[in-house]
């Protein structure tokens, strides 16, 4: 699946929920901090690396999970290791067209 959504149906996927998944799940990374530059004013920012975390396949980065407003935004991660997640929160996985 190029895109995917795991979303609860009785309330959101919390932040502290999710990084024991992170921390507990061989397969999932946490996303380090990043510098990065603002474009609309050219100053040097810092994009956290909180509640993202990377997918690996032979210990490399083959996608990614974000957490945004209580769901996981998946790209890059087999429909199998999405469903495992799901179950982890009691939620399910969606398709998720973002063309």
């Amino acid at each position: 699946m190029d895109f995917g959504k795991i979303n609860k149906a009785d309330g959101r996927i919390g932040l502290e929920e999710w990084q024991k998944v992170i921390d507990s799940n061989s397969s999932l990374q946490q996303a380090p901090d990043r510098k990065g530059v603002n474009p609309f004013t050219n100053e040097e920012i810092i994009f956290t690396g909180e509640g993202k975390a990377y997918y690996l396949e032979n210990n490399e980065p083959a996608g990614n999970i974000s957490l945004e407003e209580g769901e996981l935004l998946t790209t890059g991660v087999p429909v199998s290791i999405c469903e495992a997640i799901a179950k982890e929160f009691n939620a399910e996985v969606f398709e998720d067209d973002r063309s």
